[in-house]
């Protein structure tokens, strides 16, 4: 009886902080992302100092995004909604920053570092899927280059001729 009770209570515990997660990070990947987005804008309508005493319940519900929520949820990410999410923390830190946004990056507590990982890891996978692109593109992209070479020669040509009347 004692282990059946245990193990109802295990598993209420369970239900308990999952159904946490979801409120505090969204159901499914787009409420979070929703959420994020909302969240970001409301801070950038926030005209606080950057030593305000009222960011603490801002930073709080900043740190939940980037260490639970974004870890919850990373895995169902695209490289656009990574490089998107990263993005607007950069738009965080700004807003709540300021001037002093690379100081706060370059701490070296877990959550600035975090950013800056995630920050260089979205740059490369956005470097790479650019590469890739112009990889595969790439006689059309040269065709392309010739075609606007052409109508540059054109253009020049007619503007002489406009010059010289």
């Amino acid at each position: 009886m004692i282990i059946i009770r245990f193990v109802f209570a295990m598993t209420l515990l369970g239900v308990t902080l999952s159904s946490c997660q979801v409120l505090e990070c969204g159901a499914d990947k787009n409420a979070f992302l929703n959420k994020y987005e909302s969240f970001i804008a409301k801070v950038d309508h926030l005209d606080l100092d950057v030593s305000s005493e009222k960011w603490s319940k801002y930073d709080a519900q900043f740190k939940t995004y980037i260490e639970d929520c974004y870890d919850y949820y990373e895995d169902d990410l695209t490289t656009k909604e990574r490089r998107q999410f990263w993005m607007k923390t950069l738009k965080y830190y700004a807003t709540r920053y300021g001037e002093g946004m690379i100081n706060e990056l370059s701490k070296k507590d877990g959550i600035s570092e975090k950013v800056e990982k995630n920050i260089e890891e979205v740059l490369d996978a956005t470097g790479r899927d650019l590469e890739d692109f112009i990889n595969k593109n790439m006689n059309e992209i040269e065709d392309l280059v010739k075609d606007i070479g052409k109508d540059i020669e054109d253009w020049a040509a007619k503007l002489k001729d406009i010059l010289q009347e």
